[in-house]
């Protein structure tokens, strides 16, 4: 399984030893008891665990806190702008989430009077009103005398900017309460927006008793800054950062420890006597080892490694594989050049074999022209892990140094260095998803052996071939086919058809789902009776476990040619099969689907939505909402559930969040299964928490366009949209 490039939350999951890092820079933030405002920076590049290290900080904060007086507990508040976009849109939602986290926090004295002058000093800046349950009360008098505006700005208070501020620090000096803002993902953002992040803590937010941690990449953002201005970014950062804290560089020996523990699970797949140990070590530690340089290198290199040995590995050398896989990861030109040029690396046949020195001239040429592609690793390094893969290139710039090699050894051990072979290596990047004709027969002679089938599309669809083998499969082909493989090619289609990539169905193309369709109903026909094709379809329908979409598209298409209303309508005796067994077919399904709803696997699914109306059409429609209630009691239930029922809404706000008056419809899709306003308030509850910048976009625009659609009151904005 691909490990997905996640931060660490815990410091039990700290494999890199700093976790006292983090507890040095929580206690800076906490024992820094002037009352002006303190801004620390973390520096770190790309990789280096910037994330992983606030949540360790995140963590040391909040065990100090569990120790404390609830008067004198920190107010911890992190903000990431990569969750927003627009300066105008960064400055409100920062104080937007400030005053929130600040209203929320118990003991907080004088709370309201805070929480308006904020709003009014935000309110100078972005131009926004004043939140109406945000305002100061007026008293008796103000009440009868004036009259009570829709909407107030700050600038109509009457309040000089820097008199606000003023009042504001002095009532936030009295706390004891620590106000500390961790703010992430500075890098990632605008150029823009990474200058107006250092405006709001330089000018902004530089409240009393407030402390700011920014981990950032340092040189790119003054890279960012000098693009603005021209100049001045290191000089900004030291103006604003007051205590600067480089991320502890990462040990090689831990680098090399994880990398070990991550790559004994592929060694583990290794067949048989295929590891020679000793080649091994001689590659790692001559060259390889230094490919590697944080935690991000690591699982980029062993998702690759994962993904292409695992279809290989019965045809090449792993320790040949697991270098070259670095090349392709790291060094990319590199690679091609390899790939591009099999005379160059190959063409050594045996210990007698002898280049003139001018061949060998031209030769050391275009292998110094690959070499110089790419610097990850110095081009010494470099020399010495190809001359060990190829012995060919040690005989181009030693030739005078003897060494043995045999062709016939190195294609019995499967290595690159064979003719015969290296083509194999760089199958999954050469000519994307072809396939022979050959090789196609081949695939489908396997569909004698069920199992061996299945095993063919599992892997055609790992290699992104699937969809080319079932184009090639959707023709005259499936006449030729024997009417006893017919069974095992539907029972395949249906138990993978969900994993394969979905296609776009339009004007002139078929989505997969229909692809499958069409090629299910060329099968079914070549039996000559209904009852035949039922057992089929019953079959296969039993037996699949990792579908459950591509079972109810099937069943939806056999459906229409039921209806008389529909252009696929046809007449009983030439349809697949008959109204009686479509029903036993149906509530089969549910049942499949009822299963599948027992655990999450039904939530993850993509295609909930039309999984779901399957459900409470064909089956118990009781059942259907009674799960649906279930699941959006949970933050993930309700989230999947929105996103799957707003899905059309939500590709149109992916390209520009401009309200469509069409997307009230969509709320219909919510109510056919449980009323929107029961939703509304736990919607509500996670838009305004930090759970929130957790989630993905699609996550984030389903809870945003779901508040919008029902006009939720909610305490964080959402995005304006046109009417």
């Amino acid at each position: 399984m691909f490990d997905a490039d996640r931060p660490i939350l815990s410091s039990e999951q700290d494999r890199l030893n700093r976790s006292q890092f983090a507890k040095y820079l929580a206690r800076s933030l906490l024992d820094h008891h002037d009352p002006e405002s303190l801004v620390v920076g973390l520096y770190g590049g790309w990789g280096s665990g910037k994330t992983s290290v606030l949540n360790l900080v995140l963590e040391e904060l909040n065990f100090a806190a569990s120790n404390m007086l609830d008067e004198d507990k920190p107010i911890i508040l992190y903000f990431s702008p990569w969750s927003y976009s627009g300066q105008d849109q960064l400055i409100y939602s920062f104080f937007r989430r400030l005053s929130s986290t600040l209203r929320n926090a118990p003991y907080f004295e004088n709370s309201p009077r805070i929480i308006h002058l904020l709003e009014l000093y935000v309110s100078f800046f972005t131009h926004t009103p004043i939140p109406k349950s945000l305002r100061s009360k007026r008293n008796f008098v103000e009440k009868i005398t004036f009259q009570e505006k829709e909407e107030i700005y700050a600038w109509e208070s009457g309040r000089d900017l820097t008199l606000v501020k003023a009042e504001l620090n002095e009532l936030l000096r009295q706390q004891k309460h620590k106000i500390i803002i961790m703010i992430d993902n500075i890098s990632r953002i605008k150029h823009e927006e990474i200058k107006q992040i250092f405006q709001i803590v330089k000018s902004m937010g530089d409240y009393a008793n407030t402390a700011y941690l920014l981990a950032f990449d340092k040189e790119q953002v003054v890279r960012a800054i000098n693009r603005i201005d021209g100049s001045g970014g290191e000089e900004l950062i030291e103006k604003v950062v007051q205590l600067p804290f480089e991320i502890p560089p990462i040990l090689q020996q831990d680098i090399e420890n994880i990398l070990a523990d991550r790559l004994n699970e592929i060694v583990a797949t290794v067949p048989e006597d295929a590891w020679n140990i000793e080649y091994w070590a001689d590659i790692y530690y001559s060259s390889l080892k230094y490919f590697f340089r944080n935690c991000r290198d690591i699982t980029r290199y062993v998702n690759t490694l994962n993904f292409g040995y695992s279809r290989l590995r019965d045809v090449v050398n792993p320790v040949d594989y697991f270098a070259l896989t670095a090349i392709e990861v790291f060094m990319p030109n590199v690679y091609a050049g390899i790939r591009d040029n099999k005379d160059l690396f190959t063409d050594l046949l045996d210990n007698v074999y002898q280049l003139t020195s001018d061949e060998i001239q031209k030769d050391k040429i275009r292998c110094n022209e690959i070499l110089a592609r790419d610097d990850r690793i110095s081009r010494d390094l470099l020399l010495e892990l190809l001359m060990r893969l190829f012995p060919r290139i040690r005989h181009i710039y030693y030739p005078d140094i003897a060494f043995y090699h045999s062709d016939s050894i190195a294609r019995k051990l499967r290595r690159i260095c064979s003719p015969d072979l290296f083509e194999v290596y760089f199958r999954l990047s050469l000519q994307p998803g072809h396939i022979t004709e050959s090789e196609f027969e081949t695939i489908l002679s396997l569909a004698s052996d069920a199992d061996a089938f299945d095993q063919a599309l599992t892997r055609l669809n790992q290699d992104e071939r699937i969809s080319k083998f079932l184009d090639q499969l959707d023709s005259q082909t499936l006449q030729k086919i024997p009417e006893k493989n017919i069974p095992a090619i539907v029972n395949a289609l249906f138990d993978n058809g969900d994993l394969f990539p979905q296609g776009i169905f339009g004007m002139l193309s078929l989505d997969t789902p229909m692809r499958i369709h069409r090629i299910i109903h060329g099968l079914l026909q070549r039996f000559k009776n209904m009852e035949e094709r039922f057992n089929c379809l019953q079959n296969a329908i039993a037996k699949a476990t990792k579908s459950i979409f591509i079972i109810v598209h099937e069943l939806t298409e056999q459906g229409r040619e039921h209806l008389e209303n529909e252009d696929t309508f046809l007449p009983i005796e030439f349809r697949d099969i008959a109204p009686d067994q479509l029903n036993l077919l149906r509530k089969l399904a549910t049942s499949r689907i009822a299963y599948w709803g027992q655990t999450e696997r039904l939530i993850d699914h993509p295609r909930l939505l039309p999984i779901l109306y399957a459900w409470k059409n064909w089956g118990s429609e009781e059942d259907c909402r009674r799960y649906v209630e279930k699941i959006t009691h949970t933050d993930k239930g309700l989230v999947a559930f929105l996103r799957a029922t707003l899905d059309e809404a939500i590709t149109d706000a992916m390209v520009s969040y401009e309200k469509n008056p069409s997307w009230e419809t969509y709320l219909q899709n919510i109510e056919d299964f449980i009323p929107a306003h029961l939703l509304e308030n736990h919607a509500k509850i996670l838009f305004e928490d930090n759970y929130f910048e957790k989630l993905r976009e699609k996550e984030q625009l389903a809870l945003m366009i779901f508040l919008d659609l029902v006009k939720a009151n909610t305490i964080k904005i959402i995005p304006k949209t046109a009417p």
